[in-house]
């Protein structure tokens, strides 16, 4: 019963934290390498376990782009527009931008 309670959570697009930009959040039982960049502002990238969140800088409300890879070493992934103060959470990772994302399922 609780891990579907976390599947369910995990599908909504949840509020970024105060002062940060775009969010993005591992929903997937893998690994996988991240970026959040709010327009105007920097690129964060990490690579994020399973539930792990990464967040931009704040860039004066204009939103920005988080994506996804398999790793480091490939160049094809997929990327969202996302709305700034908002988090974008991964369901499932499938290379050439085929990936299911939360904001797929409002």
């Amino acid at each position: 019963m609780l891990f579907r309670l976390c599947v369910v959570l995990g599908t909504f697009a949840l509020p970024a934290a105060a002062g940060t930009g775009v969010c993005v959040e591992n929903g997937t039982g893998e690994a996988f390498l991240f970026a959040a960049e709010a327009r105007g502002g920097l690129r964060e990238v990490a690579m994020l376990d399973p539930g792990g969140r990464l967040c931009s800088a704040r860039a004066g409300g204009a939103g920005g782009v988080v994506s996804v890879f398999e790793s480091a070493e490939h160049e094809e992934g997929c990327s969202r527009l996302v709305a700034e103060g908002e988090t974008e959470t991964l369901l499932e990772y499938v290379d050439f931008d085929r990936c299911r994302w939360s904001s797929h399922d409002e």
